[in-house]
């Protein structure tokens, strides 16, 4: 009968008293609340609602943006996806702003591989983007692209690489090659898919999704982002609301420029033919790429 007696006294004394080593319960305990002290602290553990803070960042020129991405901008360096349900709804105008700041502030190359329209160089310029610094690749197939695309990201030489890559051939594995390619090259490597790949796994950093809204503006979803839940809803403009109207009679006006400039060259030695300033063509009404192959431009 004296069992239970036993036991609850045992119990009582090693909860209070000293235990067979002589350490108390108390200073065990507070040893152990030290260690989650400092294991919460760890920079490797994310708290919900946290935004990690990357070591390097490059604001997107979108203040509506800036305050949903990890450290207020676009990574410098890692994988970005940009999903989209059709091409030419305003991705470029969204990295405008950091491809403008890449080409006046690196002596890097900024890539563009497969590009599904010839990147309209008299828009880049408008736009403040150094088109000197952008690198054009145009592989044959699909596993050409996906070589290229992993060599530039990793070689250092590009700041950021732009891809179009064949969505029915890109596995889960090819993505964790480029993360690791553009982390090694300190490189921004961003992929444009269709939107039906956000149900697919990918080890992208960054994924925002894009759909066309108002004229002029777009809708952003991110679906995923270091440290941080995913946010939908976000709508940002990006580009002034132009008249179809308008933008004919500026294209018309710019191509009578190129006209006269060409017949200057013709008529006069070369050194003595003034440029005509790229930059006084209006920025909103000037398309970004043109149809490969065709007369056709299509406005970004």
């Amino acid at each position: 009968m004296k069992t239970p007696d036993t036991a609850t006294s045992r119990i009582s004394t090693s909860a209070t008293g000293t235990s067979a080593t002589g350490t108390s319960a108390t200073g065990t305990s507070g040893t152990g609340t030290s260690g989650i002290k400092k294991l919460l602290h760890h920079p490797d553990l994310w708290r919900a609602g946290q935004l990690t803070q990357p070591p390097d960042t490059l604001s997107s020129g979108f203040a509506a943006l800036d305050e949903h991405l990890p450290g207020c901008g676009w990574p410098r360096a890692g994988l970005a996806e940009f999903l989209l349900n059709t091409t030419g709804v305003g991705e470029l105008r969204l990295l405008a702003p950091l491809m403008r700041e890449l080409t006046r502030s690196e002596h890097r190359w900024v890539a563009w591989i497969n590009p599904p329209f010839i990147p309209y160089a008299p828009a880049l310029e408008a736009l403040g983007i150094d088109v000197s610094r952008i690198l054009l690749i145009h592989p044959k197939t699909h596993q050409e692209a996906l070589w290229a695309l992993e060599r530039a990201s990793r070689s250092g030489t590009c700041s950021m690489t732009l891809a179009w890559l064949d969505e029915r051939q890109l596995h889960l594995k090819d993505t964790r090659r480029l993360q690791l390619a553009a982390r090694q090259g300190r490189t921004l490597t961003c992929l444009f898919r269709p939107s039906e790949a956000a149900a697919t796994n990918s080890m992208a950093e960054l994924r925002l999704q894009m759909t066309p809204d108002e004229p002029g503006s777009v809708a952003l979803n991110i679906c995923k982002r270091r440290g941080g839940w995913p946010v939908s809803g976000i709508r940002l403009q990006i580009s002034e609301e132009r008249r179809p109207q308008e933008i004919r009679e500026q294209l018309s006006l710019w191509r009578d420029q190129r006209r006269h400039q060409r017949q200057l060259q013709a008529e006069t030695p070369r050194a003595e033919v003034a440029e005509v300033p790229v930059a006084e063509v209006p920025v909103a009404e000037v398309p970004l790429t043109e149809a490969s192959g065709t007369g056709n431009r299509v406005t970004h």
